[in-house]
């Protein structure tokens, strides 16, 4: 009987919580599931739709240059103070006169002071000038000599001439100032120099020579008649080792005029085949014999102990040695082109008291 009673209840039971069940599934199903969100439709992107970028150009900077260069300078030559070195053989070195070697060392410049070793001297180009100022100079008549303008003066920075432009101030007497002018050009000699004695001479002096001699022979300089016959005397008449010139000299190489002697160009220039012999325009002593690298290339000095120097340059070769005696008309070398030179050619300079003076004021003619 207790077993029938237990099944009894267990059967109500059943029987109530199945409509509780079925409420419960109706009530869920009601209630918005909650789900992975869904990936977005991919846009659809036409061709007119893209657009190439335009490339960033690149920037290469430009090189410092300055505003006003300053006219009186040249970056490209400079020289070093060398042991040894004094005003004269640096002058030498570079082609300047020894007065002019105080616009490479300051303004204020002393002739009492000594160069000191490893100083860089920037060399001024040949168009500027070097100007010693004297008593009661201004600004306004140095410019007025040289035919520039006072303010171009002024801004030549190396002159140091203050922050104000008073072009009629006095100006402190020994003051060095480099002065720029207009550049020359260059120019061919005008007029060729004869080297017979009267142009009626010309033809009977080439029908002596062979059949393939150029005309242009007889306007060489060093030609027939350079070579006189006082000047071999004048060798025949002193020691071997005498070191003394003569100061007449005679023509180093045989050639052509291509450039004569002006402020920006103090030598001569004689054209002449390459290996073209260069020999010596006076007696002297053989100062410097080798390579110089401010433009000469391979060049030769020699001191003829009598205040003159002469200057021999763009060598192809060098005959003699530095200390040696060298007679007038002896061997020193070949013409070449080496240093700053466009062809074969002689560079020729003669020095009196250690200024450059016009060689051909002293040649033999």
């Amino acid at each position: 009987m207790a077993r029938r009673l237990l099944s009894v209840r267990l059967w109500f039971i059943a029987c109530g919580c199945l409509p509780l069940g079925l409420a419960g599934l109706l009530a869920f199903g009601t209630q918005p599931i909650s789900a992975v969100p869904r990936a977005q439709a991919a846009t659809i992107v036409s061709p007119a739709d893209i657009t190439t970028p335009t490339p960033t150009p690149l920037v290469t900077p430009a090189p410092a240059v300055p505003a006003n260069p300053d006219p009186a300078m040249d970056a490209t030559r400079v020289y070093t103070v060398q042991p040894g070195d004094t005003l004269l053989t640096v002058a030498l070195e570079i082609g300047v006169n020894v007065e002019e070697m105080a616009c490479l060392l300051a303004p204020d410049f002393t002739w009492d002071q000594p160069l000191v070793i490893g100083d860089r001297l920037a060399l001024p180009p040949a168009s500027v000038r070097c100007h010693t100022v004297q008593s009661g100079e201004t600004l306004a008549s140095i410019a007025a000599f040289y035919g520039v303008a006072p303010e171009t003066i002024y801004a030549v920075e190396w002159n140091q001439l203050g922050d104000q432009f008073l072009p009629d101030a006095p100006l402190a007497p020994d003051l060095h100032l480099r002065i720029p002018t207009s550049p020359t050009g260059v120019t061919a000699v005008e007029h060729a120099p004869q080297q017979s004695d009267s142009p009626q001479a010309f033809l009977p002096w080439m029908l002596t020579q062979a059949v393939d001699t150029s005309p242009l022979v007889a306007f060489a300089v060093g030609g027939p008649g350079g070579e006189t016959a006082a000047a071999t005397a004048r060798q025949a008449a002193v020691p071997a080792n005498w070191p003394y010139g003569s100061g007449h000299f005679v023509w180093p190489v045989y050639g052509w005029l291509t450039q004569g002697y002006r402020f920006d160009h103090r030598a001569i220039d004689v054209a002449a085949n390459l290996g073209t012999p260069v020999t010596a325009a006076d007696r002297g002593v053989v100062l410097r014999a080798g390579w110089n690298d401010q433009g000469y290339g391979l060049f030769v000095i020699i001191d003829h102990n009598i205040d003159y120097i002469t200057l021999y340059a763009h060598l192809s070769e060098v005959f003699v040695a530095e200390g040696q005696v060298v007679a007038q008309g002896q061997l020193l070398g070949k013409v070449g082109s080496t240093g700053n030179s466009t062809g074969p050619h002689l560079h020729f300079e003669i020095r009196d008291f250690g200024r450059l003076t016009n060689p051909l004021e002293l040649l033999d003619r």
